[in-house]
């Protein structure tokens, strides 16, 4: 069983440019990660196999030998809806489909109160159902945004038993790793290479995520370096070559008759002797063998995709702040919930990854430690990025965006391309400065843009703690990277929220925990 995919192309009808264009790819058993920037045809892709979306050219088979054969199942991002199957498929008499719903921990109550679910238990039943369906193909699109490491955990025991071809588009590096053997990392050309195509391609890995990113910074390193080696060989051949020509144009000068006098027949015959012997050709043989060599090094040279660097990182402004954040020990409660929170001392350069499962205070911490440093008129010590932005804060962060002036804005517009987003992105800000289009660009933007551009406005300010709340939802593996390197490099202290163990383990060197049992719970420190 395989996908193949050959000499696809295609292009969105409010683009000039095709997407896919003599793309082809060939899938088989197993679970593939299917990554890279956001933009780049992740989900298209899927679409295109799942045949949501029709190809302008080329084929998409699912099946043996291109026959077309086989159920494909398609898990999108959004669980809203209730699956077609899910009560036929909780209530079948056979064992092996009730084993999947079992297995993800779904119960017969679930089921009727379905609306009220949180976005795990949706995430379950929907792959329960997926599965349930028995496909020959299994495409999952983002399926752990939002979901805590218990919700995972499930997740991936019940996906690991799937025998057909998997493909999922994902930015969490544990997950795949987990369960993929294979990586295909999906890119513009244009943007990775020079002189590369303004259409998407791929590099394919045959390990998780995370392997497949250190090997192709390591090939695209190695790349670079190559191709710089044999341009700078190029170089200084070409400066060898210029000398040469100019010991060439002397030689020709002195086997040249017309400055001689008529009758100095002596030097004249000395100037015959060296026509015919070819003593003076030595340095025209030299630069003619050396011209050969300049296009066969440039030629090896043009072999070799060089691969663009992109910078990356901010600062965050200077401050002056030294004195430790103090947290006393106390009891917090939410409604009939009560968590116990231990003394902590943050000083600077603390970075403590706050992790827990959903439900068991971590936002509740957080909002403590805000409102306690707002209480003592520390309110300026403190930059929170929330996890969910509304309508409302989406237009304030535009408007902020907007009232800067234009260096100010050149400097945000910086670090937004820092963080993983594209030109094109970057033009929609600055096509729609101070116009009456402002709601229509907030429509425009992702999530994720939007979270970038929160976070490129905030580092502007100085701040003595940096709280994050799941900051990489919603972002690419690319941005996510370019996030945690940013953020690793600072010095200031920093609490970040989140299901992403790769990103904490990277920017964070101190451990709490949100420990929950039945209506009860404390904050530990690891």
């Amino acid at each position: 069983m395989s996908i193949q995919i050959k000499n696809l192309y295609f292009s969105y009808p409010s683009s000039n440019a095709n997407l896919f264009e003599d793309f082809s790819l060939q899938i088989s058993d197993g679970w593939t990660c299917v990554a890279g920037s956001n933009g780049c045809g992740k989900s298209t892709l899927l679409k295109l196999i799942a045949g949501f979306i029709q190809a302008d050219g080329g084929h998409v088979s699912t099946g043996s030998n291109g026959a077309e054969t086989g159920a494909v199942v398609y898990c999108a991002q959004e669980t809203s809806d209730v699956p077609e199957n899910l009560y036929l498929a909780f209530w079948s008499d056979d064992n092996e489909i009730r084993r999947f719903f079992s297995k993800l921990k779904i119960s017969e109550e679930m089921l009727e109160r379905y609306e009220t679910l949180s976005g795990g238990e949706k995430k379950r039943i929907q792959i329960a159902c997926a599965l349930a369906e028995r496909p020959d193909v299994l495409l999952l699109d983002e399926p752990t945004n939002h979901l805590d490491s218990e919700t995972v955990g499930l997740i991936v025991s019940a996906l690991s038993d799937f025998s057909g071809v998997g493909i999922m588009v994902s930015h969490d590096r544990n997950f795949v790793d987990s369960l993929c053997n294979r990586t295909v990392y999906l890119f513009n050309e244009a943007r990775a290479f020079a002189g590369g195509r303004e259409c998407i391609s791929y590099e394919s890995y045959p390990c998780g995520l995370t392997k497949a990113l250190e090997l192709k910074n390591r090939n695209a390193d190695k790349s670079r370096n190559e191709w710089e080696r044999l341009n700078a060989k190029a170089d200084s051949e070409r400066q060898r070559s210029a000398k040469l020509e100019i010991e060439n144009q002397k030689a020709k000068s002195r086997l040249s008759k017309k400055s001689l006098d008529f009758h100095d027949h002596d030097t004249q015959f000395k100037i015959d002797v060296a026509r015919i012997s070819g003593k003076d050709r030595t340095t025209g043989d030299a630069k003619a063998r050396l011209e050969t060599q300049i296009r066969q090094t440039e030629n090896t040279r043009d072999e070799i995709k060089k691969s663009l660097k992109r910078k990356e990182g901010f600062a965050l402004s200077e401050t002056d702040f030294f004195k430790p954040i103090n947290v006393e020990k106390c009891v917090l409660k939410a409604g009939s919930y009560s968590i116990d929170v231990p003394q902590i001392e943050i000083r600077r350069g603390m970075k403590f990854s706050l992790t827990g499962q959903n439900g068991s205070g971590k936002t509740l911490f957080i909002r403590h430690v805000i409102d306690g440093l707002e209480s003592s008129g520390r309110k300026s010590d403190v930059l929170y990025l929330p996890q969910e932005i509304s309508d409302e804060e989406m237009q304030k962060i535009l408007n902020d965006f907007y009232e800067l002036d234009e260096s100010e804005r050149g400097d945000v517009l910086s670090t937004l391309f820092r963080l993983g987003s594209e030109p094109e992105r970057l033009n929609q800000l600055r096509e729609f400065d101070f116009s009456d289009g402002k709601e229509n660009i907030g429509r425009e933007l992702s999530p994720g843009e939007f979270r970038k551009l929160m976070i490129a406005l905030a580092v502007r300010k100085p701040v003595s703690l940096l709280i994050l709340d799941e900051p990489t939802n919603h972002m690419d593996i690319t941005s996510v990277v370019a996030l945690e390197n940013a953020l690793s490099s600072l010095d200031c202290a920093m609490i970040a929220v989140s299901h992403d163990r790769a990103f904490l383990e990277k920017i964070s060197n101190e451990s709490l925990i949100a420990v929950r049992n039945g209506n009860h719970g404390e904050i530990k420190k690891m």
